[in-house]
């Protein structure tokens, strides 16, 4: 192939091989003192991505003995003049060109992601089907989970970059099943919304009446509750005062004869039964009604593991936000990957 031939010449430092030499060594100078231009290629070899975030396809720029650009990318003869500058901020070596023409890939790749990441290709047809599509997922998530190993102990930028490589790739696999998911579900979920659609509001009027109902109940029972509580209050009122003049009197009978509060049950204050349906239990029970000082409250909760949670959820906001005056926490700073 022609391309071999100028494989060779490109060892050298040719006239026609410097611009891509020099991008070689340093890529930073590629748009400064290696100038771009639209329309004017320069013989090299490239590579550029088939897709948003996806893998890098190999690309070979040259001119013929007749002067005609040629351009080939990933096997596919392109315009040269139209490709350059999508190509021109990423060259790389003849051999890594070669390695990954072969299908060999890069040599910043991860091996999983290379091996289950390929360009499209041209079908006839698509006789998969679900359970194929499961399967092939899962088979490729396991590969991935299994290429972990080789990033447990990141010790390079090189290493950290396939790092990441294999993460996008989980999390592009991850998104594919869901989708998947989704879209199989789509049809469950949409019969299940028209029978919602016809039953549910059926089922929200009918509890909505009971729950006005059971507060009527519950407003009764709370008044003869405070009713009760009253009768309580004032027969051990009755009780304490006849103690007092008892010992007022240097005796002990007045204090027998006082009115004696009833025993009420612990938490229950009993039942009520319908003609219809099953009894309800009545039992009194105390409500929050109002927060009067939060502090109070916080130091009697702070050492729930709830409570502390919330709080450094609300502290990690707030450190986020930029706030540095936060009391009571230290700080560490960490790179944060996303």
């Amino acid at each position: 192939m022609a391309e071999q031939s100028i494989g060779a010449l490109a060892q050298k430092v040719i006239g026609p091989w410097a611009w891509w030499q020099a991008a070689l060594k340093n890529p930073a100078a590629i748009g400064k003192t290696l100038p771009v231009h639209d329309g004017d290629p320069q013989q090299g070899y490239y590579r550029v991505r088939y897709g948003k975030d996806k893998p890098f396809e190999p690309v070979a720029i040259w001119k013929d003995e007749q002067g005609n650009w040629i351009a080939y990318r990933a096997g596919r003869e392109v315009r040269a003049e139209d490709i350059w500058t999508s190509v021109c901020r990423n060259p790389v070596s003849y051999e890594a060109y070669v390695n990954a023409d072969e299908g060999k890939g890069w040599p910043d790749d991860d091996k999983v992601v290379a091996a289950q990441v390929k360009p499209p290709e041209p079908t006839v047809g698509d006789n998969s089907g679900a359970a194929d599509e499961a399967a092939t997922l899962m088979d490729q998530i396991e590969a991935a989970l299994a290429g972990m190993d080789a990033y447990k102990a990141i010790s390079d930028d090189a290493t950290a970059a396939k790092a990441l490589s294999l993460r996008n790739r989980l999390n592009e696999l991850s998104r594919e099943a869901d989708k998947i998911r989704t879209k199989e579900k789509e049809p469950h979920l949409e019969a299940g919304k028209a029978i919602d659609a016809k039953w549910q509001p059926l089922v929200k009027k009918a509890k909505a009446g009971a729950d006005q109902v059971r507060d009527s109940i519950g407003a009764w029972e709370t008044k003869k509750l405070q009713a009760e509580r009253k009768r309580q209050y004032e027969i051990e009122q009755a009780r304490i005062a006849a103690e007092n003049a008892a010992h007022e009197r240097d005796g002990e009978t007045a204090a027998l004869d006082a009115p004696q509060a009833d025993a009420i049950p612990e938490g229950a204050t009993g039942q009520i039964k319908a003609t219809y349906g099953k009894a309800a239990s009545v039992s009194a029970k105390v409500f929050l009604k109002e927060v009067t000082d939060y502090a109070a409250l916080y130091a009697y909760m702070a050492g729930r593991e709830e409570v502390q949670l919330v709080l450094r959820q609300l502290a990690q906001r707030a450190l986020d936000a930029g706030r540095t005056n936060i009391p009571g926490i230290t700080t560490e700073e960490r790179a944060n990957v996303r």
